[in-house]
């Protein structure tokens, strides 16, 4: 296995690519609006998306899905933040970005294992950025959206958001046995121990 983070679109959106080295498939998590980059990355490593995972609904994570679904990938997400897909927020309007609608495969939820590719993914519900919030780990790594960030969180200030349901969430990650690799959504990567001495949510 081999994990391929992509930086791009409108506000640094961190789209990562899980690849199985033995058959080029990968999984693409919260692509990014920066197709361009996407398909570059793909079309120089010889990959094939097969699945797209989504953590949560927000514009600048799913606008590549489209783009994505057109070589044949299949979507996941949660139910609750399907609503996402047809109406995008404020900000992607102001930052003049425009996301094509797509249809969701497979909705998703707690305690759901996945498997594709032969990885086996574990959902977690993670209430909180959004209602539908989702993450997702795979072995020793957690894909966390915009939960958790290094020594931050995700906001809470959206329609469709709530802090103590963040919180909630939050201490349900951290509350994990074991050491894994946090890969937020925005910024750096971070680690389970360290959030849990660092992590400003442990306060708030």
């Amino acid at each position: 296995m081999k994990i391929k983070r992509l930086i791009g679109g409108a506000i640094e959106t961190c789209t990562y690519f899980v690849i199985n080295e033995v058959t080029k498939e990968c999984i693409v998590i919260d692509p990014h609006e920066d197709i361009k980059s996407i398909s570059g990355y793909l079309s120089q490593e010889g990959l094939t998306p097969k699945a797209v995972l989504l953590t949560h609904g927000h514009f600048d994570h799913i606008g590549g899905v489209s783009f994505l679904k057109s070589m044949g990938a299949k979507v996941y997400m949660s139910k609750a933040d399907e609503w996402h897909i047809t109406n995008p927020e404020q900000m992607a309007a102001y930052l003049g970005v425009k996301i094509e609608p797509f249809k969701v495969d497979y909705f998703v939820k707690e305690p759901d294992l996945l498997e594709i590719l032969g990885f086996k993914i574990k959902v977690l519900d993670t209430p909180g950025h959004t209602k539908g919030g989702v993450c997702y780990v795979l072995d020793e790594y957690i894909f966390t959206g915009d939960t958790i960030f290094r020594e931050s969180y995700g906001r809470t200030d959206f329609e469709d958001s709530d802090f103590q349901s963040l919180k909630s969430s939050i201490l349900k990650i951290l509350s994990l046995e074991g050491e894994y690799t946090l890969l937020p959504g925005h910024g750096l990567e971070t680690y389970l121990s360290f959030e849990k001495m660092y992590n400003p949510i442990m306060q708030d």
